[in-house]
């Protein structure tokens, strides 16, 4: 049945991706965009896809939350395409995770992650643009860019691209990264706030722990993940699945104990 609906060249395709583009579609498999956002539109009437923003799709089918673009970070990705059509980027906002909060988040802040062979011309364009636009932001940046008179985009070099298939993040990554930016780079956001979008995410539609620790290992946050995790299912008992914290939980038992005798 999918192959009469979905050609298997198009199912290969986006198999193992987890956003696709109808652009990904058009130059990967040669096809018109009309073609492409059709066979996209047939993934989405099969559950296999989820619509995230204009000509984005979330592939696949295991569970994690969603998120959109705005109509401001949709400009800026179509602004950059149009800029530099063959270049790789990552794009991402604090506002992409404002559902899930429970206060507003105040100003916006947008990421473009790029090669570092182009990033200052991308910092440039941006200007160019009208954007407060700051190549390699320091903490200083991060604490300061709501005082900023024009748009803040920070641009980061980053090779690191896991767990993108296009030009938007996933959620838990988008989650992970803030937590690195509030504990490393001093970012201006309140460390319980982040703590109630993780847990909207996962009362809501649900959290993949599998790609959440896979990328926290690559930004070399895995522990200090596991430990919150085991604090939130002290805090919340079933929340988060026993299977998760395999082999961990009697670590970390043991270490309470340690603890206990270290204070006697």
């Amino acid at each position: 049945m999918a192959s009469r609906l979905v050609p298997d060249r198009v199912l290969q395709y986006v198999s193992g991706r987890e956003i696709v583009s109808i652009d990904d579609l058009v130059s990967g498999l040669g096809i018109s965009r009309l073609t492409a956002k059709n066979y996209l539109s047939r993934l989405v009437g099969m559950e296999l896809a989820r619509r995230i923003g204009r000509g984005l799709y979330q592939v696949g089918g295991e569970e994690a939350v969603g998120v959109e673009l705005n109509p401001a970070l949709s400009g800026l990705v179509d602004a950059l395409r149009e800029r530099f059509p063959m270049a790789d980027f990552v794009v991402w906002s604090l506002s992409m995770l404002a559902d899930y909060a429970h206060y507003a988040l105040g100003r916006d802040l947008f990421f473009v992650e790029a090669d570092r062979l182009i990033s200052a011309s991308v910092r440039d364009f941006l200007l160019e643009k009208g954007y407060h636009a700051v190549l390699k932001p320091d903490k200083r940046n991060f604490r300061e860019y709501t005082f900023y008179s024009e748009k803040p985009v920070f641009v980061l070099e980053r090779e690191e691209k896991y767990g993108v298939g296009g030009f938007v993040p996933t959620p838990e990554r988008i989650w992970l990264d803030l937590y690195y930016l509030i504990t490393r780079r001093e970012l201006s956001f309140s460390a319980g706030e982040l703590g109630t979008i993780f847990m909207n995410m996962l009362r809501r539609e649900g959290v993949n722990f599998n790609r959440l620790l896979r990328y926290a290992q690559r930004r070399r946050l895995r522990d200090e993940m596991i430990v919150f995790l085991c604090s939130l299912r002290e805090s919340y008992p079933g929340v988060i699945p026993e299977e998760v914290l395999a082999g961990r939980k009697g670590a970390l038992e043991y270490i309470e104990e340690m603890v206990e005798g270290a204070r006697e």
